[in-house]
């Protein structure tokens, strides 16, 4: 089995690739898989009671959600047999007849999509290659369960994840297993829901509004045209119906889709959903794919029937239920492929031609004209700010909601750009987002929690790909300086929210924005990372990560998490053109003793103790950070994290013998771990387990 994205991200469940190797820019996958276009999945209550009765799952919802991440993965699909080319799965007979019969039914590309090139998105260098989904809950409930004080995280439910599927990681694995990249894939599974939501319908960014709506009908169980329009009618209503509907959301400016699910073996279904078909475009103007899902065959085929693994990305509510409250889901493999047909059509025929069509309208009625002669050029600009009258017409452009709450509308111009900018990241699009960005910076001055995620994406934009090569001299001119506003823009907000809660207290009231500022520092470390020249990159990460130790409230899990990740980050500080010119030296003067010596014989080969002895390298910082986290994970009672640490630690320690005295750190923790049983054995006592500071000698 090809090891792939989902592979590493879910690596506990895929132990057998533990020797594998990922690209180092796999951070940026994963940030393109948490801003990836949002699709909400409505049905009808005699929808879900069908769909729970024929595969024992709760809604259409909780069956599609399975299926988000990268497309062209296929990454259920794979959990089965894979053919002989490891990137499509080996049963295709079912899926090629199904796409015949939908192209018949008015997709005339749908044969071509079902057999797009499958390349492996984990190793692909061009980000445009792999397009990423999400799925979500119907919008209606989306704004009924929002919050104004919503965070893009809750501390607390990450902590409570991280604990649990730590012990997951304990109970499945031993301390002799391959750990260093399983190691990776627990912190990046944590970096991804620190910096992703799916329910989070934040006023500031779009990232997690949704862009497509998917409309299920039920053939098999009678619903017709009228039920269609209905639920049509009661999307694009929404905005009118609803008592809390955001003013910064807009149903028109979302895609809906009919989802007709039927019975293939039925000649007179299928006749119906042709007809359906014709009568929703023709009337309604709104496109229609088709799912076999009651298919007689895709329910009673246990021969190929596979355990569908929980999706990458999602809610951080769902991902701990689903942790604490484990149900297995199968499905039929020809269903599986039937799904991802579908999925490869509604992305790349309907849904990113949407998009493009709708920044390509952005960009001709907004963007543009402000880069005409005088709204473009700084000289014009001085004397226009200086009228009074544009001062009070920009602040006066934030519309009051019903709560009193003071956002830009959803047809803003400021607003609309902030979109297109997010839609050209969520197509890979960096150059375009990144200009767009850097435009809207000057128009948000007066809006400090707009500004500010809006300065931290220019900077995302800019580490993602806006510029072909990421220089030195970008980092420190460009890149940095827009980190460190952004950092400064969400402390003012920290601080307004403070000024206006003064009655509440001071942590509930500033946690919000608390949430935006940890995700721009551990974002913008992780890209840092990702860069090739590491021992340029590297202290900025290492920056980022210490001021989120100092500064956020992090629970010790994750906090512990940062730890491991500064040690990561030293080791990762080596300086190939450093190392190069000390071989070179070190060759100059073993050629010069050779030949006073009448010695012939030259060398060229260099140990790693050669440049570690020169000081081009962190190791002993990288393991003194890992010791502070093994005694950490002590303090939490993970045992298996606590002699993977020390594992990682005991190349580096072996030869300074008075550190393993036997009132030191690293003999006291050896010591538990030889005595008692790794799951049971008690951590070393502290009176203050919450203290970051560590000595080797007690």
């Amino acid at each position: 089995m090809v090891f792939s994205y989902e592979h590493y991200m879910n690596l506990l469940f895929h132990l057998d690739n533990s020797e594998e190797i990922v690209p180092p820019e796999i951070a940026k996958r994963i940030v393109s898989n948490a801003i990836a276009p949002v699709i909400t999945v409505t049905s009808t209550p005699l929808f879900d009671k069908h769909i729970q009765e024929t595969y024992n799952v709760d809604s259409l919802y909780m069956l599609l959600r399975f299926f988000g991440g990268c497309v062209s993965d296929r990454d259920q699909a794979n959990e089965g047999k894979v053919g002989p080319n490891e990137h499509e799965v080996s049963d295709t007979s079912v899926s090629m007849e199904s796409l015949s019969k939908n192209q018949n039914l008015g997709v005339p590309n749908a044969l071509k999509k079902g057999s797009r090139s499958r390349s492996n998105s984990l190793f692909q260098r061009d980000s445009t290659q792999s397009q990423y989904i999400r799925f979500t809950r119907p919008l209606g409930d989306l704004i009924e369960t929002r919050d104004t004080n919503d965070m893009l995280f809750n501390y607390h439910s990450l902590e409570v994840y991280l604990d649990n599927y730590l012990k997951l990681v304990t109970e499945n694995t031993n301390e002799t297993a391959p750990h260093d990249l399983l190691k990776k894939s627990i912190y990046h599974s944590f970096f991804s829901l620190a910096i992703s939501s799916t329910n989070n319908l934040s006023p500031y960014e779009t990232f997690n509004h949704p862009i497509l709506s998917l409309i299920a009908l039920d053939i098999s169980n009678g619903e017709v045209y009228e039920d269609a329009r209905d639920l049509l009618v009661n999307f694009k209503n929404l905005n009118h119906n609803t008592e809390n509907f955001p003013i910064f959301m807009n149903t028109n400016e979302m895609l809906p889709v009919f989802l007709i699910c039927y019975n293939d073996e039925s000649q007179e279904e299928f006749e119906k959903c042709q007809a359906l078909a014709k009568k929703l475009k023709k009337q309604l103007f709104v496109e229609s794919i088709f799912l076999p899902l009651w298919k007689e065959s895709f329910i009673d085929d246990e021969n190929s029937s596979i355990k569908l693994h929980q999706p990458v990305m999602s809610s951080l509510e769902e991902i701990l239920f689903f942790l604490q409250a484990p149900t297995q889901t199968t499905l039929s493999l020809p269903l599986i492929n039937s799904i991802y047909d579908i999925l490869d059509y509604l992305v790349y025929d309907l849904m990113i031609p949407f998009m493009k069509r709708k920044v390509s309208f952005w960009e001709e009625t907004i963007l543009q004209p402000r880069k005409s002669l005088f709204n473009g050029a700084k000289f014009f600009k001085k004397f226009m700010n200086k009228n009074p009258a544009n001062g009070s017409h920009q602040h006066n452009s934030l519309t009051r909601d019903r709560q009193g709450n003071e956002y830009f509308s959803s047809s803003s111009s400021e607003f609309l750009m902030r979109k297109l900018a997010d839609w050209s990241m969520m197509l890979s699009d960096f150059k375009t987002a990144y200009s767009t960005y850097e435009s809207l910076m000057d128009d948000l001055d007066a809006f400090p929690k707009y500004l500010a995620s809006c300065i931290e994406w220019c900077a995302v934009s800019l580490l993602m790909g806006a510029q072909s090569i990421v220089t030195v001299k970008m980092i420190k001119n460009d890149i940095n300086p827009l980190i460190e506003r952004a950092l400064a823009t969400y402390e003012k907000c920290s601080q307004i929210q403070r000024h206006k809660g003064k009655e509440l207290s001071s942590s509930s009231v500033t946690e919000p924005v608390r949430s935006y500022e940890t995700r721009c520092m551990i974002l913008a470390s992780e890209l840092f990372l990702s860069l090739s020249d590491t021992w340029t990159s590297t202290p900025y990460a290492i920056q980022y990560l210490e001021t989120i130790l100092d500064e956020c409230k992090l629970g010790p899990c994750s906090q512990i998490m940062i730890w491991e990740r500064l040690s990561d980050c030293y080791n990762l500080r080596v300086d190939p053109r450093i190392k190069h010119r000390v071989g070179v030296m070190k060759k100059s003067f073993k050629e010069t003793e050779d030949l006073r010596n009448g010695d012939e014989h030259y060398t060229d080969h260099f140990i790693e103790e050669d440049i570690l002895s020169e000081g081009l390298t962190r190791r002993r910082k990288a393991a003194f950070f890992r010791l502070i986290a093994a005694k950490k994970w002590a303090e939490q009672k993970h045992w298996r994290q606590v002699s993977w640490c020390l594992k990682d630690i005991e190349s580096t320690y072996s030869e300074i013998k008075f550190l393993h005295c036997n009132d030191s750190i690293l003999s006291k923790l050896k010591s538990q771990l030889n005595l008692k049983d790794l799951d049971s054995a008690p951590g070393p006592t502290e009176k203050n387990p919450t203290t970051t500071s560590i000595n080797f000698i007690e």
